[in-house]
């Protein structure tokens, strides 16, 4: 005999079904949702940057303005890259490269292979860093001089470490790009040529040597220590290699747990032999463009394996430069000021703007600080009306005013500091960004 149901029991039976048929009627909108966001978000993003980075004009003002007039006017058959420039891109009669004019045009000119796949800017890149490498480095005394003729005579055999740093961040970039691991050894042996002669038993860096290493020249400075952070984040990527990659944390260690005022959120520029910051009256100061660099730079290692702490170190050094430096009414930031937080250099140079550029850039899109796009777009403009030279393209030194280049100078095109790599990164950040890169 059948087994009789309860009333009971038949009303719960049914109840308990229909009440099951809507959770899972909730549960698959709630899977929907889930997949629209996920799908939908990563478009609201790319949307967010494309309405306030126009890709397109970087792209063409990077080859326009730095990549193409650099390939034209720098490469030579030897492989020496010419760095001094007219305002018309016309080489100077007298030619000196340093460790600095080298190693940043290989980056310049790298940059033209990954953006354009034309074979003339690998080809230059691969000549430069040969002649690189056979012609800086010291083989009586270690380390690399510092600046040569176009025919690789030695001009100045002081060691620096600001251009050893740049040595290293060339080389890198060249062997990245050509495959050639002769080059990647050769940034490697000069990392440890910087170890071995040009390191304090601190950590940190004497700024320049004499030839043998045997007397240090000049105040402590954070600067190169700066570039060196660049380098060796640079030769990590190229390597992979782990030992550089915990060199470049130990560096970090050094200045953000050192040198670093935490207080005030501000990175000084100069130091006494202890590291202590001189004093505003004895030479010290803040360079308001290098708290933005260092804001992208650490950015950057975040990216590539840095504790996440030190991405709110960057943070507070966007912040402060945001703070000090960024002239609200005109666009652009200023140059340099004291510790107290005042404007004392009101002078406006092109890498400044582009080391603010790029920070504001990569902080806007990448770490959910919107409010940033307005300073963005209007120091963009301050550049495109008084940096670029409208009649022979390019950066000049310094802003222009209604349309003419610089009163006092600044319109030439390239010297041993004014090579285009500033100006470069900026552009790389805005493609990466808007995914051309």
């Amino acid at each position: 005999m059948p087994q009789q149901t309860s009333q009971s029991d038949a009303a719960y039976g049914p109840r308990q079904f229909a009440l099951s048929g809507r959770a899972k009627a909730w549960f698959g909108l709630l899977v929907i949702a889930a997949f629209c966001l996920g799908y939908f978000l990563p478009i609201g993003r790319k949307a967010m940057i494309q309405q306030h980075i126009d890709g397109p004009w970087f792209r063409q003002s990077l080859i326009d303005d730095i990549l193409a007039p650099w390939l034209a006017a720098a490469p030579t058959d030897s492989g020496f890259l010419r760095s001094a420039l007219d305002r018309q891109w016309r080489p100077a009669d007298r030619q000196t490269a340093t460790l600095v004019s080298q190693g940043r045009l290989l980056f310049v000119l790298a940059t033209g292979w990954e953006v354009t796949g034309e074979k003339a800017y690998r080809d230059a890149v691969r000549r430069g860093a040969e002649f690189f490498i056979e012609h800086f480095p010291d083989r009586q005394c270690g380390g690399w001089v510092w600046s040569v003729r176009p025919d690789g005579t030695v001009v100045d055999d002081y060691k620096s470490a600001y251009g050893h740093a740049f040595a290293i961040f060339g080389l890198a970039h060249a062997g990245r790009v050509t495959g050639e691991k002769r080059f990647l050894d050769a940034a490697i042996a000069c990392w440890a040529d910087m170890k071995k002669h040009l390191r304090y038993d601190d950590g940190g860096f004497k700024p320049q040597t004499n030839r043998d290493f045997s007397r240090v020249r000049g105040a402590n400075t954070q600067n190169p220590m700066m570039h060196l952070f660049e380098a060796l984040l640079a030769l990590h990527a190229a390597t992979g290699s782990h030992a550089v990659f915990t060199d470049a944390g130990d560096l970090a260690e050094f200045i953000f747990g050192r040198l670093y005022q935490a207080d005030g959120g501000w990175l000084p520029e100069m130091y006494d032999r202890s590291w202590k910051p001189l004093p505003d009256d004895a030479g010290g100061f803040v360079d308001l463009g290098h708290q933005f660099e260092w804001a992208f730079l650490l950015s950057q290692a975040v990216r590539q394996g840095l504790p996440e702490r030190y991405l709110a170190v960057g943070r507070r050094l966007l912040d402060y430069g945001m703070d000090h430096a960024y002239d609200a009414r005109a666009g652009g930031i200023w140059a340099r000021g004291d510790y107290a937080g005042r404007v004392t250099g009101r002078s406006k140079g092109w890498w400044q703007q582009t080391e603010h550029l790029r920070a504001v850039m990569r902080y806007a899109a990448d770490h959910g600080r919107e409010d940033l796009w307005p300073a963005f777009a209007r120091s963009l403009e301050t550049v495109k009306a008084r940096f670029l030279d409208a009649d022979y393209g390019g950066w000049y030194g310094s802003a222009g005013t209604a349309g003419r280049p610089p009163a006092r100078g600044g319109a030439y095109k390239g010297s041993v500091w004014k090579v285009g790599y500033h100006s470069a990164g900026m552009y790389r950040e805005a493609l990466r960004l808007t995914g051309q890169l």
